[in-house]
């Protein structure tokens, strides 16, 4: 891997907020006419992902959501359950965000592999990378961070199940962490087909076949089961895709909304 997609985020609040700005400052994402459910961003804390991510979370420019759910595959091994923190206030370089006790408490109420836990938490990759660029683009909120043991599709129905239950009617937003570790181009091309129409069946096919070799895959598919459980006509933008390659991992950008996403006016 080259220097320059080595780079990782900045750790202390002025560079990273500079990093994040340039960022966000350069982005120049579609429009999106709807009201967003989703996001799927990169889980990597690489900096040579920020444009991508940068983009995705671009599109929450004006928009308010009083909860956001973090949903991140394991950094730390497997291990057979689904894993909310147990924290109640989560401290990022640009600051303290609230874990919001209730919906957190609903989503272990909803399913018994959901526990509060802190195993597979606080890791320099997945949900500590999202949190500052939303701090940067949201205002107050509160969150429910998510890991991801083990990734089945029975867990994956069970956890985009809950969080379509416990977000029903609710300013709800989520976002799932993913990388693109392998894909051949054809197969890669069949995922975006599968992702914009929203078929989980399809991608579960290629994501679990490993034809689309993916770190964060259950994210991925509870983002989308999450959604379609919560609201009707969505529509999901691709926004950026960046292939992998032999040194460094690809990078997915996407947003699921309702009302016909992207704007085409």
């Amino acid at each position: 891997m080259h220097h320059h997609e080595s780079a990782v985020y900045a750790t202390q609040p002025r560079p990273l907020r500079q990093q994040l700005e340039e960022l966000l400052q350069a982005a120049s994402p579609p429009a999106i006419a709807g009201d967003i459910q989703a996001l799927i961003v990169p889980d990597a804390n690489l900096v040579s992902g920020g444009a991508i991510a940068a983009t995705v979370y671009k599109t929450l420019e004006n928009r308010r959501y009083d909860t956001v759910i973090l949903v991140a595959p394991s950094h730390t091994g497997p291990f057979r359950r689904m894993t909310i923190c147990r924290v109640d206030t989560y401290q990022t370089p640009l600051g303290a965000l609230r874990v919001n006790d209730k919906v957190r408490n609903e989503l272990c109420d909803e399913e018994d592999d959901i526990f509060l836990d802190d195993t597979g938490h606080f890791h320099v990759d997945g949900i500590d990378v999202q949190l500052p660029f939303l701090q940067l683009m949201l205002p107050a909120f509160d969150i429910v961070p998510v890991v991801m043991g083990e990734e089945t599709p029975e867990m994956c129905r069970e956890l985009g199940y809950a969080i379509g239950e416990v977000s029903y009617n609710q300013r709800t937003l989520v976002v799932a962490c993913a990388n693109v570790l392998a894909a051949a181009p054809e197969a890669l091309n069949r995922f975006e087909e599968a992702l914009r129409a929203l078929d989980v069946s399809r991608l579960m096919q290629l994501l679990n076949s490993e034809q689309v070799l993916m770190q964060g895959k259950g994210a991925v598919l509870v983002a989308v089961l999450a959604a379609l459980h919560r609201r009707a006509n969505l529509t999901a933008e691709i926004v950026a895709l960046q292939p992998p390659a032999e040194d460094r991992p690809g990078f997915l950008g996407a947003v699921i909304a309702t009302g016909g996403g992207r704007d085409r006016r």
